[in-house]
């Protein structure tokens, strides 16, 4: 269910905390407009109780999977299901 939600974009749906459905947006925003995020979602994340140590760490994840998808489409690759 909870992956289903999260495929989706149902975040309400997941069964997620309040602070990972935060993190969850957080990190969609950052893969579809990394230049658009607002003040108002770093806040939000800070309200929650992440650290700067911390968001900067999701940033960094979010960009290497974004990266690695971006790999993996350019060449056509696909998962070996063996």
């Amino acid at each position: 269910m909870t992956v289903d939600a999260l495929c989706s974009g149902a975040l309400e749906d997941a069964g997620l905390s309040p602070a990972l459905t935060e993190l969850m947006r957080f990190a969609e925003e950052l893969t579809r407009s990394p230049e658009a995020v607002p003040d108002e979602r770093i806040t939000a994340l800070r309200a929650h109780g992440y650290r700067d140590e911390q968001i900067a760490e999701a940033v960094y994840v979010v960009g290497l999977f974004n990266f690695y998808n971006r790999v993996a489409s350019a060449f056509a690759l696909i998962p070996d299901d063996r």
